[in-house]
């Protein structure tokens, strides 16, 4: 399988280490300290963020330990793109893989192929160039699985509408049965000038905290038109925003969700002029479900 039809790794030896072995161990120690799944529950859909290791890998870590031992056909990867401000969704175009440096990981053609024919998605191998929010997971997807399942990518453009969501969502619906994990790659509050973005200058810790929570508390209970009200009334700055709509408009934000892990980089830094928030969220299902 040669690069040129591959897509990434665009992050490798900045967000993550290039080194293969030195990626393979740091991402068994945060899996390994992401703690362990209940067996009664099978994970159904990830929320994860997606910033550099440093910041959010441990937070990434406690969704992507949830899957220990499991395995899956397929990963629907869906995350906001952070350069590009189209309306809708894309997919890869030729690309048949996409690499990192523990490897590639297959790119199911036959569901892009099907989502091509959808309104909403267009197809284009350069969008993905030197995107990182799909990226990031790979390693985690890659260490925590048993086996391999091809990867369906997929990125929200900046542009895109609450329709877009419900379009997306619609076409995703026939492709998530119970080997398929779907997985949401955002972060949340990006809070400091820099992200334009600054509601408050006082108690900014428990205030970005209150905004955060009131998100992930809609998330958790799949409501989708909370979550929408949240945003708006509130303009938080939360990237994948158009991605998690799309996961509540599914059966599976009726899934038991549960916050698994919280943080931000300002805690981290201990400087909150500027902070983004991370979470981990798991939507799971009894083991006996169809």
């Amino acid at each position: 399988m040669s690069n040129a039809a591959s897509l990434g790794p665009a992050v490798a030896g900045s967000w993550y280490p290039r080194d293969p072995d030195e990626l393979a161990a740091l991402v068994d120690r945060l899996l390994e300290a992401g703690g362990q799944a209940p067996r009664c529950l099978s994970p159904t859909s990830l929320i994860v963020p997606h910033a550099g290791f440093a910041y959010s890998g441990a937070v990434a870590a406690s969704a992507f330990a949830r899957l220990a031992g499991r395995s899956f056909d397929r990963i629907v990867l869906l995350g906001p793109s952070h350069y590009f401000a189209f309306r809708g969704a894309m997919i890869p175009d030729a690309a048949t893989a996409y690499r990192t440096p523990l490897g590639p990981m297959e790119i199911d053609r036959d569901a892009v192929a099907a989502l091509r024919e959808v309104g909403a998605f267009r197809a284009d191998d350069r969008v993905f160039d030197r995107e990182h929010a799909l990226e990031a997971e790979l390693p985690f997807l890659q260490r925590a699985l048993a086996g391999t399942a091809a990867v369906v990518p997929i990125l929200m453009g900046g542009g895109a509408q609450p329709e877009d969501a419900q379009c997306v969502a619609d076409a995703l619906a026939p492709l998530l049965n119970a080997s398929t994990l779907f997985v949401v790659s955002s972060d949340f509050t990006h809070f400091g000038p820099r992200f334009d973005y600054v509601p408050f200058t006082e108690d900014v810790p428990a205030r970005i905290r209150k905004l955060d929570f009131s998100a992930i508390h809609a998330i958790e209970a799949g409501d989708a038109a909370a979550f929408a009200r949240h945003v708006d009334a509130t303009g938080a700055t939360i990237c994948g925003r158009r991605a998690i709509e799309v996961l509540l408009r599914l059966p599976r934000a009726k899934d038991k969700g549960t916050l698994l892990a919280y943080d931000t980089s300002g805690r981290m830094t201990g400087t909150w002029d500027h902070s983004v928030s991370y979470a981990a969220i798991e939507l799971a299902a009894p083991l006996d479900a169809p």
